[in-house]
């Protein structure tokens, strides 16, 4: 029984130790340094959502860009540089043939961002 309690805390300790919050915030509130990175590395993206994630006290921000069916998933540090790309996936797209529909799946192309600065 001392077993299972033991787990038990472990257990609940380990899930607030990684607690995470996740706040949409206005595109027009993030730091020029993300926008300005879109903008330059994602010609013809809009950014549609952003959301400030902290977890176990670091703050990144997830900005969601899109260009057509195209979207990404763009990590940002609490600073402003840029992290990581997620949730890269392919979209599918739904055509209509004599009223039957029919599921295509397409593929998106995602290329690498350039990284550095001026």
């Amino acid at each position: 029984m001392k077993k299972l309690i033991v787990l038990m805390v472990a257990v609940l300790i380990a899930g607030y130790a990684s607690a995470q919050t996740k706040t949409q915030v206005k595109t027009t509130e993030l730091k020029k340094e993300i926008t300005d990175h879109v903008a330059k590395n994602y010609p013809g993206y809009a950014i549609k959502e952003a959301f400030k994630v902290e977890s176990n006290k670091v703050i990144t921000y997830e900005v969601l860009a899109q260009k057509e069916a195209t979207k990404v998933t763009l990590v940002y540090s609490d600073k402003g540089a840029f992290l990581k790309t997620e949730n890269s996936k392919p979209t599918t797209t739904k055509t209509t043939t004599t009223g039957t529909h029919k599921t295509v799946p397409t593929t998106t192309t995602t290329t690498k961002p350039k990284t550095g600065t001026k």
